[in-house]
């Protein structure tokens, strides 16, 4: 490690901070011996007085000097043209973020949470979610200070790899269970004699794989940049991948098992509307609208007749000597039963 000449191009605090880092591992521990080192390595175009005699003074004494200026300006001058491009390298948002920080550190604004917040606003102003995200999320008056709005920064960032969209590829997991709602082009032998649905593995296969399709008459009104994101009570089909057909819950025909609603999968179109009613995440805010992979959701379907809840349970029936777990449609009061966990693939 090599000693810095102070220039008037770091900020002292860092400068003296580097300095004594080298005293240090050279044995060097008096402070009027590291102080004259400082000194010495201090470009001659700043005039140094003899009677600095601490740290804090000789820290003072550059702050005060016309350079430490120039330094902080043109540190706010780096952070005004800084943009965020997520397309990079990995780890890359931790890097950015880490930069900003110091820069913000050394143009000393740490503490001015509101220039932060408009500084780190205009290096993602391109992207609409971003930009209408961070502009709502920043009005919280507890965000008062760098380290919580860099963090807001991060998760909005996060949010939008995380939101699940229209034609999403989709997994749905029954939480108690641990098992993926699934179909097959198997018909049932009794009710509706259709397509089955079932949850009977852990493991995800093609025929967990599901199509988040848009009902554009039953969307809610959003703004152009919401329009494919899918929000809390939006309506939408839910589409098997691999039998192309959707998945319903019958007014009509019994389950297998237990004699609830039966869930199977058709291929028309009208009244199999689904509903997301409630939502249960880690890092969902009170304003938060959109649904994002691992949420916990209650999944209703939305038709004519009473209120029907996509449930599962440890009930099972067979066809062609194969067991599955039962998934049905029930107008109970809501459970654990009726808890999924939205995965995109």
């Amino acid at each position: 490690m090599e000693l810095i000449k102070y220039t008037g191009t770091i900020h002292p605090e860092e400068w003296l901070k580097q300095i004594q880092i080298h005293c240090y591992l050279k044995g060097i521990e008096d402070e009027q011996k590291i102080l004259k080192i400082c000194k010495l390595m201090i470009d001659s175009t700043i005039i140094i007085p003899k009677e600095i005699n601490s740290f804090d003074d000789l820290i003072k004494l550059l702050k005060s000097h016309t350079s430490f200026n120039i330094f902080k300006d043109s540190c706010k001058r780096k952070l005004q043209v800084m943009k965020y491009d997520p397309k990079k390298e990995e780890n890359y948002t931790a890097t950015f973020l880490s930069n900003f920080r110091s820069l913000c550190n050394d143009a000393e604004i740490i503490n001015n949470p509101q220039e932060i917040k408009n500084l780190l606003l205009n290096t993602y102003s391109s992207n609409k979610f971003f930009e209408n995200e961070f502009i709502k999320r920043s009005k919280d008056p507890k965000l008062d200070n760098i380290n919580k709005i860099v963090n807001l920064f991060n998760n909005i960032v996060f949010d939008e790899l995380n939101v699940i969209k229209f034609d999403s590829l989709i997994t749905l997991k029954h939480v108690p269970t641990g098992k993926y709602l699934s179909s097959r082009n198997v018909n049932y032998q009794t009710g509706s004699l259709r397509k089955m649905v079932f949850a009977n593995e852990k493991s995800r296969n093609s025929d967990a794989l599901w199509f988040i399709t848009k009902i554009n008459h039953h969307t809610q009104k959003k703004e152009p940049y919401q329009q494919n994101m899918i929000c809390y009570d939006d309506e939408f089909y839910l589409r098997h991948k691999e039998t192309n057909n959707l998945l319903w819950l019958s007014y009509n025909y019994k389950s297998p098992s237990t004699g609830h609603s039966e869930a199977f999968c058709n291929d028309v179109t009208y009244s199999a509307r689904w509903q997301i009613i409630n939502v249960e995440s880690n890092d969902r805010t009170q304003n938060d609208l959109y649904v994002k992979s691992k949420d916990i959701i209650n999944l209703k379907l939305v038709g004519e007749q009473q209120d029907l809840f996509l449930r599962s349970h440890d009930f099972a029936f067979t066809i062609n000597g194969k067991t599955f777990q039962e998934v049905v449609g029930s107008n109970d009061r809501i459970g654990a039963n009726d808890k999924w966990c939205i995965e995109l693939v």
